[in-house]
């Protein structure tokens, strides 16, 4: 039996679809189980996996239920001792399975190991690599700031942790943030000091309304886990957001712009790494203007990390 299963979940995943599974079909470690589950696909998606013949593979069609439902089922049909995540719409570099199994075989205390990442753009262009820190510590506690700090389809975990802290148990955006702090819980966190995961942009689609949104889920998750930190119940997210929209309103137009400039500065580096690059910069200067704060944090961090390597 294959020590790693990978689950990866797509939905309309044409046409990156086909670079993502070869990437994981021509890694390296060349034993493990391949479970793509198919979230109720509406375009070539369908037709491209049926056509797969590699034997590791195993596809799952489903109704659409959602990402982190869909990998929830891939993770439940494992029983290997560890599980891989990656996107439809990624690329694994080659040795990246075989440095994450070599790494948590000898580290048996870390229960969550991801990698570090480079962006990749809509046309194949690669750039930019936010440093990420290595260390439980330091992972933790930018975590539960709602800081980046674990690429989730970098990530490979020990099969048996994720399923005793319920793996992808919230549905909707926060289901990777909340998994990876009960991971946290419950044994250490790392990152890889190497690039090993390309990490596809495209151009933000979703509304300020939207982004808004999913930062409150994400801040939920990291205030469901300091209450069980300092062993108090959690709450509702309907609890949490009365307690959010109770907050004096200046504080609330500065959580939106931060959020703008977030989705500004993720839209620039998309357009940097695609076809707009004069547009990307542009906007990425607006990005550093919107939240003056977020950008010096932004450096000061980069920084720190480069330093500590």
């Amino acid at each position: 039996m294959p020590e790693v299963a990978v689950v990866m979940s797509v939905y309309n995943g044409m046409p990156y679809l086909p670079e993502a599974v070869d990437s994981i079909v021509n890694q390296t470690l060349k034993d493990f189980k391949f479970l793509i589950i198919n979230d109720g696909s509406m375009d070539g998606t369908e037709d491209y996996l049926n056509r797969l013949t590699d034997q590791r593979i195993q596809v799952v069609h489903q109704t659409n239920q959602g990402q982190g439902a869909a990998r929830t089922l891939g993770i439940n049909m494992c029983d290997s001792e560890f599980v891989a995540i990656t996107d439809a719409d990624d690329v694994a570099l080659p040795t990246r399975l075989e440095a994450q199994l070599r790494f948590l075989r000898s580290h048996i205390d870390t229960g969550l190991l991801g990698t570090q990442v480079s962006y990749l753009g809509t046309g194949g262009r690669k750039g930019f690599s936010p440093p990420l820190p290595c260390g439980h510590e330091a992972i933790y506690a930018d975590l539960l700031s709602g800081r980046h700090a674990i690429c989730n389809p970098s990530i490979m975990c020990r099969t048996a942790t994720l399923t005793r802290v319920g793996g992808y148990k919230i549905k909707g955006s926060g289901e990777d943030l909340d998994m990876w702090l009960r991971m946290g819980e419950v044994s250490r966190l790392a990152n890889l000091n190497e690039v090993l995961h390309l990490y596809r942009l495209h151009l933000l689609s979703a509304s300020i309304r939207q982004l808004v949104m999913i930062h409150v889920r994400y801040s939920h998750a990291c205030d469901c886990a300091r209450r069980r930190a300092g062993g108090q119940p959690e709450i509702t997210f309907d609890e949490f957001l009365i307690e959010q929209t109770a907050r004096p309103f200046w504080q609330r137009a500065a959580e939106v712009m931060d959020v703008h400039a977030l989705g500004q500065y993720r839209g620039a580096l998309a357009e940097i790494l695609g076809s707009h690059r004069f547009r990307g910069y542009a906007r990425l200067s607006w990005a550093a203007m919107c939240s003056p704060r977020l950008t010096s944090q932004r450096i000061a961090r980069t920084i720190r990390n480069v330093e500590k390597r």
